[in-house]
């Protein structure tokens, strides 16, 4: 039997620790007792999940409970590329021209489209980058749209250039996914969650975003131009989107 919770941290947070309620002061002992129970647990897993392992009661992390942890990190760009090529097949439909420029070969048309998409995604550049953050110790670092990138986001790209290829099908008469439909489905992804960071409390959102080290006391949101070619907008947010603690 495998158990699963995920957002382990909204069930069994510290006890003590809730503003308006006080229930995990009697769910986590519960937890704790079946974990512990006085009959043995046999061929039985408990898995939890959790993007705030810092919210959950001390004492269900100690040896003897849930005290193997394994920490998912977001890809890299090796990384990418095989979660890409789950989702982007040689098996779907490729424009002509595409497969033209790889001597007719499906496999290298899909190879040239996600090695493309992929230096996209993680380069360094003006149009990627994202956020610059202000350390208490006052250092600031600029943070780039591949820190972060996650299997879910590699998806949704996918899912939105297959929808462009439709979309294009039904103007033009032409079949088939690009590169150019990749490429435009990633910058239409960042430009989609550029808005995301909290900034009201710069400290948690960077707990919830998997930033460790030095406590993050101020953000600062960076967007070049959708299609990354123009000034676009620019966001300054000394005044409006951050806050100093």
């Amino acid at each position: 039997v495998i158990v699963f919770f995920d957002e382990m941290d909204s069930i069994f947070r510290t006890r003590g620790s809730g503003v308006s309620s006080d229930v995990e002061n009697t769910i986590v002992p519960q937890l704790l007792s079946e974990i512990d129970g006085v009959e043995g647990l046999e061929n039985v897993i408990v898995i939890g999940a959790s993007n705030r392992e810092d919210m959950i009661d001390p004492a269900i992390l100690r040896p003897g409970r849930l005290d193997v942890k394994i920490k998912i990190e977001r890809p890299d760009a090796e990384a990418a590329k095989d979660i890409f090529s789950k989702y982007v097949l040689s098996e779907l439909p490729l424009h002509g021209d595409d497969l033209a420029e790889h001597g007719g070969s499906r496999a290298g048309t899909v190879d040239a489209m996600i090695q493309r998409v992929v230096e996209r995604m993680y380069s360094e550049t003006e149009q990627n980058r994202f956020l610059e953050v202000t350390y208490a110790n006052g250092d600031k670092e600029v943070l780039y749209f591949k820190d972060f990138n996650s299997g879910a986001m590699i998806q949704n790209i996918v899912d939105r250039a297959k929808k462009m290829a439709i979309k294009e099908f039904l103007d033009t008469g032409q079949k088939g996914m690009r590169i150019a439909h990749l490429l435009s489905a990633c910058v239409d992804e960042f430009k989609e969650n550029e808005d995301l960071p909290n900034t009201t409390n710069p400290d948690d959102w960077a707990r919830i975003s998997g930033k460790k080290g030095e406590r993050i006391v101020y953000i600062r949101t960076l967007i070049s131009g959708k299609e990354g070619t123009e000034a676009g907008r620019s966001i300054d947010t000394v005044a409006n989107t951050g806050q100093y603690l």
